[in-house]
């Protein structure tokens, strides 16, 4: 099975709840286009080309750049102005009193093409995908959150809860992705091999905010805290994110594996670990799971079960950190918060549509379909979900 191979074979239309729209609002609410670009590479080029201060834009949710995505965005300016680049527009819509945030996020449509399928094979896909809308799916995060880890499998922010913060700030300037671009690549692979000698850090072309930290460095070359709080804000969140989601994700297939029999569960391995789905579950536990919310770890946690906590107290051990450690006391732009997240979560209005020969993949179909999900949970996860029984099946993004 075959994902975005084509930006429009994975669509996602966001749902939000406008704020009120006012004359004399400081906000200009604008709708966001976009393909080819994560939501993050939207606000780097607004801030770059167009001068606009990064803390002005706010955003609801992040939207993959593997994907033709629609989005709202605000942007606190008395100017309003239409937007039109290579790979995304910007639509404005009206003013507001307070800017778009992640508290006004209800859901997120998904209309996703699947390619190079067997033909026999379809009819059980589609059967997989109204029995994960009967029963659910575990609600993990999907692998483009840990995208910071796809090369080196470390996080940054376990070395900042260690207070290892040169290993921190190491992972940040010299880790680098296969998918980065290759500028990127060079000059993470150059600032690794001169680690250290910041003045001969600072020949090869280097990003703003990269430029920024290495010149504090040069100048005091070991604090390693300060040149961290130079770390754009929203970068060192996606790093404590990705280091909070990978918990909540051990955690929630710790709670699967003592409710089933490990012949009932079904395993993928991804970037940051392992997960695991049920392939059938009782009247009784499905009740129990809806109501089950685990939440997302920081230093002043509460749970609500005490299986739970034990769960988590568990894998804290095994990480080699401590619950006080989530206090960041150092860091001034990062830190964790605990919000409750429910244990399951289900695609509502799923519809497919008739297969059709596959035009990209010879002698193979594809198979349209479309379903909404709430914030914060992943297709990605869903898609893994449908894996069928012993077909070894592939799925690529990109």
């Amino acid at each position: 099975m075959k994902i975005k191979s084509r930006s429009d074979d994975f669509i996602v239309d966001e749902y939000l709840d406008l704020p009120r729209f006012s004359s004399t609002g400081e906000y200009v609410i604008y709708k966001l286009e976009k393909s080819g670009l994560s939501t993050l590479d939207v606000v780097t080029q607004l801030v770059r080309k167009y001068k606009i201060p990064d803390r002005e834009i706010s955003f609801a949710g992040m939207k993959d750049r593997y994907a033709l995505t629609s989005q709202y965005l605000s942007i606190r300016s008395n100017k309003t102005r239409e937007i039109r680049e290579k790979n995304f527009t910007l639509t404005p819509l009206g003013r507001a009193v307070r800017p778009v945030g992640p508290d006004l996020l209800r859901k997120n449509r998904f209309k996703i093409t699947l390619r190079g399928l067997d033909k026999i094979l379809i009819p059980k896909i589609v059967s997989n995908l109204y029995e994960v809308s009967k029963y659910g799916f575990p609600n993990y995060f999907g692998e483009q959150r840990f995208g910071s880890i796809r090369h080196g499998g470390e996080f940054l922010a376990k070395y900042l809860m260690l207070e290892d913060f040169e290993e921190a700030l190491k992972i940040y300037l010299t880790q680098w992705s296969s998918k980065d671009r290759s500028r990127i690549k060079e000059f993470k692979k150059f600032i690794s091999r001169h680690w250290g000698n910041w003045e001969e850090c600072l020949k090869v072309s280097l990003p703003p905010n990269e430029r920024i930290i290495i010149s504090y460095l040069r100048d005091h070359p070991r604090d390693f805290v300060k040149a961290l709080n130079l770390v754009n804000p929203r970068m060192l969140f996606l790093y404590v994110a990705a280091y909070q989601s990978y918990l909540w994700n051990k955690m929630t297939s710790e709670y699967l594996r003592i409710n089933f029999r490990e012949e009932e569960l079904m395993k993928f391995h991804y970037a940051a670990g392992e997960m695991v789905f049920y392939k059938t579950i009782s009247d009784e536990l499905l009740k129990e799971f809806i109501q089950t919310q685990i939440p997302l770890l920081d230093h002043k946690v509460e749970f609500a079960e005490e299986k739970i906590k034990d769960i988590a107290e568990m894998i804290i051990r095994r990480e080699g950190v401590s619950t006080g450690s989530f206090r960041l006391n150092k860091i001034k732009k990062a830190f964790f918060k605990s919000v409750p997240r429910n244990l399951i979560v289900f695609p509502v209005e799923l519809e497919t549509y008739d297969p059709s020969p596959d035009e990209i993949y010879p002698n193979k179909f594809k198979l349209r379909v479309s379903f909404f999900l709430p914030s914060g949970s992943y297709a990605s996860v869903l898609l893994r979900r449908i894996e069928i029984g012993k077909q070894k099946t592939e799925i690529t993004f990109g």
